[in-house]
Formats: structure tokens, C-alpha cells, sequence
């Protein structure tokens, strides 16, 4: 199966604000990312000097969006997607809306609310973040505000730290305020349905959770029986775990090189019986370098949490 997109028109059409709503990335984030990396650049303009874009300008940015879900920093999503484009690798687009998605990602306010608890974040103002928290809860799901909030935001917080804007200690704060809403949601969820469980482990020396928490948040929240284990999960210790409670299936993250090649060591330590547990695997790295996917045994989720999840859904049913 081609997994690649079709050609899409070069011809500048679309003004700022029709990008951003097709796209659901803010105007001042889009005048923030053509500032600092080039990206995205406008097709054309107006008579009067008005940006204009065109379908690959939104298709791009909807890839970029996507990687910026799946845990990278702005800057590597604009690589990334960038080389991808120029090698002919960009994937093809999925519906907004997807049979797979349960309404995960449908048009919400929340989305556009991100910038706004990230400025919170920033400012270790916990009382707004908390109030804005609230607001979004009312008109919108914990999976939409998992996806379209706190994705970007922890993707934010990154770039940010990364560059300097953000000390260690308050990238810490930021992100363990959302690290706990996160919790929350995942042991809040509906009855598990009686099945087997779900277990989810960082790679050995692997300390980047987010992505993975947030695909046991969602799972969680469809009804799947999860076990989170999280950050740094020697596999000794995994596989007893895994036998213990008789998982269904296992889910491994890498999101650097290092900890991405070191899950290629899972078959030494975890046997498998009848094809149990179901043993997959996603991550940055692989986004990053895809041909390390082919040095780990079993399933490649793919490059996002949606795909992950709608991957995961497919495979257990």
C-alpha cells in the first residue's frame, strides 16, 4: 500500500486565517514559526501584501502538527517533515475525523486554548492554568484537550527549555502540572472492559513519557484495561511483570536513538506464546530515523498517539 500523500497544489489560496483553522495551529503561532525557522513560508500574496497558502502549505503543516502530537519539539516536527517532503517520504493525510479517532480530534475551542496555558505555564501562574483547565472541561473531552492542549503545550515547554526560555526546575513545574492531570484521567476513566490488560513501559534508560502516557490516557479513556509503568523499565523486571498480569499486549516508546536501538533487546527477555503478549512499539526516533524501525522486532504503531491508537484498537479487536 502507498503510504505516501498525492501531489497537492502549489497555487496560494488560503489566507492566514483559513490556515489556521484548517490546520488548528494559531495565527501567532504560525507568525512565531516562519520567525524563527523559515516555516511555513506563504505561496503568494494579496495586492496588498496579505499572505497567501496554498494545499501542500496545509498539508505540511498538518504533518508538522501531527509530529508536535507525537512528543516533538516544533523545531525537529519543521525538520522532519520538511526532509520527509523533500525525499518523497511524506505520508499521506488522514481524515480529520477517522472511524479510528472516536471523536478525539473533532473541531473543539479547546484547541485554540493551548497557547494560552502554556503562557499560564510559563508564568507559574497555577491558578489560571487551573481556571483555563476548567473552562476547556466544559465544553470539550479530556481526549480532545489531551491531544489538542497538552500535546502542543508539552511540545512547547520542550522547545522552550531547549532554547534556554525555561530554567530546569521550571520546566519541571510546568510539566508535572500536566503530568498530573494526566494521571488523573487515566485512573478516571470508564470500567475497564474484561479483557486482559494493556501494559505501556518506557525503554530502558528512556525518561521522555509524555507521548506514552498520553496513549494510555486515550486507551484508558476507550475502555481498554491499562497498566502504566512509565520512565526507565529494565526488561528483566518487565518480564516478570508482563507474565504476572497476563498482558494482552505491551506497549515499548524510544524516543531517542540510544533507548530506540536498545529496545531491539525485548525477544531476549520477553518470550512470547501464541503471539502473547502483542508487543509494539513507536516513538521521536523512529519518525527521526525510520530505518531504525526495521531493527526492532515487532509492530510499529506509527508516527503519531492518533495512529498509535487507532493502530492498538485495530490490532485488539
Amino acid at each position: 500500500m502507498n503510504n505516501q500523500a498525492p501531489p497537492a497544489s502549489s497555487e496560494a489560496i488560503y489566507n492566514i486565517g483559513a490556515v489556521a483553522r484548517m490546520t488548528g495551529i494559531p495565527v501567532t503561532t504560525l507568525h512565531a514559526w516562519e520567525r524563527r525557522y523559515g516555516f511555513p513560508q506563504p505561496s503568494g500574496r494579496t495586492a496588498g501584501g496579505h499572505r497567501l497558502y496554498s494545499e501542500k502549505d496545509v498539508t505540511l503543516l498538518r504533518s508538522v502538527k501531527a509530529q508536535i502530537n507525537q512528543g516533538l519539539s516544533a523545531r525537529l516536527a519543521v525538520t522532519a517533515v520538511q526532509k520527509m517532503d523533500r525525499t518523497g517520504r511524506l505520508p499521506a493525510e488522514h481524515p480529520v475525523e477517522s472511524p479510528h479517532a472516536v471523536n478525539l480530534v473533532s473541531p473543539s475551542p479547546a484547541r485554540y486554548r493551548y497557547a494560552q496555558l502554556a503562557e499560564a505555564l510559563f508564568q507559574h501562574d497555577l491558578g489560571r492554568a487551573d481556571q483555563l483547565m476548567a473552562e476547556m472541561l466544559a465544553f470539550s473531552s479530556p481526549e480532545q484537550i489531551t491531544l489538542n492542549v497538552i500535546a502542543p503545550v508539552l511540545a512547547e515547554l520542550g522547545e522552550a527549555w531547549s532554547h534556554g526560555r525555561l530554567t530546569v526546575s521550571e520546566e519541571h513545574l510546568a510539566s508535572n502540572y500536566l503530568r498530573q492531570r494526566l494521571l488523573i484521567w487515566l485512573v478516571s476513566g470508564p470500567p475497564p472492559r474484561e479483557t486482559d490488560p494493556i501494559v505501556l513501559a518506557c525503554a530502558p534508560g528512556e525518561w521522555h513519557e509524555g507521548s506514552l502516557l498520553m496513549l494510555a490516557v486515550l486507551l484508558r479513556r476507550q475502555g481498554w484495561p491499562v497498566v502504566y509503568l512509565g520512565q526507565n523499565v529494565p526488561f528483566a523486571d518487565l518480564a516478570v511483570f508482563v507474565g504476572q498480569v497476563q498482558a494482552q499486549a505491551l506497549v515499548l516508546v524510544g524516543m531517542l536513538e540510544e533507548t530506540a536501538r536498545a529496545l531491539a533487546d525485548w525477544p531476549q527477555w520477553i518470550k512470547q506464546s501464541a503471539g502473547r503478549p502483542l508487543v509494539a512499539f513507536a516513538g521521536r526516533a523512529f519518525v527521526l530515523q525510520p530505518e531504525l524501525k526495521e531493527q526492532v522486532p515487532g509492530i510499529y504503531l506509527g508516527d503519531t498517539i492518533q495512529e498509535g491508537l487507532a493502530k492498538l484498537e485495530e490490532l485488539l479487536r
